[in-house]
């Protein structure tokens, strides 16, 4: 069991996976309801900001760190519940990497979650973001979360509906951001099911060997090849990067027709000709989802550099610090990005992770569009 202590001054780049940002001010490791307990009692009495930081993986921290209390939750564990003949729960502690949990669920067979495999992250913050990959998102299997209120320690439980789920949001990091610390999630996983390859990247790669039914274990691993070749997974002996720093549009039939028209103005044929494509498969009716990296792919943006960080070639929705990168750096980058798809396609994109530490000021300085 980890001993609960305040740390001053805490580096926070080796609990990030950018491997970016200056200190914390103060800083615990809970590992208890009396840990979390404590450490707000801490922030109470000093009058601190706190910042819940799980995996680090969605998340750029200020080359000046964070000025309050950074509570880091540590408690792991995986419980499985079969009460019912056809569903499974799964009771996962908020500190659970949460590629072990995909892992798990795979192990036993049980469907649901196979496509989130290798996104790197604690259990807890996957909900925070609402995380999805190829055809899955956690909240289709989402039951309940143990939490705590920051503001008065009591410790509900929240429904799917509560937390207020949609595209890479919810109420932890929109309406309810920062009264809460999740201590426990909940999932509903299918005993028996059928493998997802509504993605064209899965579906190839089933169709090129041949394999017509994947099993579980045959789709993880899909997925881990796939994102491995997209998303350079952090680890320890490499820069690091945030995993997408950017959002896909979802665009309403107005929006898409300025994207249109200024694509057909400042691209060629092949360019509007893909984006028809895309419309296509986003299917009639409803709003149309872009794909972000389509559009800084187009204005040549893949591997353009701005100091230590650079647009990752393969995936450019990726910014990666290939090696002393600073938040200055990656904030100058992802300024750049996003001016250059506003100016020559009209969409303003929108970043992915969270922004720890910068003052307002900082944020307009190196983000604005114009």
């Amino acid at each position: 069991m980890t001993r609960f202590e305040i740390r001053r001054d805490q580096p926070l780049k080796p609990f990030t996976t950018f491997k970016v940002g200056g200190p914390a001010r103060f800083f615990a490791s809970a590992a208890t309801q009396e840990d979390f307990l404590a450490a707000l009692g801490f922030a109470r009495e000093e009058r601190l900001e706190i910042f819940v930081l799980g995996g680090g993986s969605n998340i750029l921290v200020s080359d000046s760190g964070f000025p309050g209390l950074v509570i880091h939750p540590v408690p792991r564990g995986i419980a499985i519940d079969a009460a019912q003949p056809e569903r499974v729960t799964l009771r996962v502690e908020a500190g659970e990497t949460w590629d072990d949990v995909v892992s798990r669920a795979v192990e036993e067979k049980l469907w649901g979650i196979e496509n989130l495999s290798h996104i790197p992250g604690q259990a807890g913050a996957a909900i925070v973001q609402n995380i999805g990959a190829y055809g899955q998102q956690i909240s289709d299997v989402f039951q309940r979360a143990t939490v705590m209120e920051t503001g008065t320690g009591n410790v509900p439980t929240l429904s799917g509906g509560e937390c207020g789920f949609g595209y890479r949001k919810s109420i932890f990091n929109s309406s309810a951001k920062g009264q809460f610390i999740i201590l426990q999630i909940e999932l509903s996983l299918a005993r028996g099911g059928r493998p997802d390859l509504r993605y064209p990247d899965v579906r190839n790669y089933f169709s090129e060997r041949g394999i017509g039914e994947p099993s579980i274990r045959q789709v993880r691993n899909a997925i881990i090849e796939i994102r491995d070749r997209k998303f350079p997974f952090p680890r320890e002996e490499k820069g690091g990067n945030a995993g997408s720093f950017f959002k896909n549009l979802v665009l309403s039939d107005p929006q898409f027709e300025t994207l249109r028209t200024s694509l057909c103005r400042n691209f060629s044929t092949s360019e509007c000709d893909r984006l028809e494509e895309i419309r296509k498969h986003s299917g009639p009716g409803g709003p149309v989802k872009v794909p972000t990296a389509f559009l800084i792919e187009i204005c040549g943006l893949k591997g353009h550099c701005e100091g230590g960080a650079r647009v990752n070639q393969t995936q450019p929705l990726v910014l990666l610090n290939d090696g002393g990168a600073t938040a200055r750096d990656v904030l100058a980058l992802a300024g750049f990005v996003r001016r250059t798809v506003y100016a020559r396609t009209g969409m303003e994109i929108s970043l992915e992770p969270e922004m720890v530490g910068f003052t307002p000021e900082e944020l307009k300085k190196y983000l604005t569009l114009q």
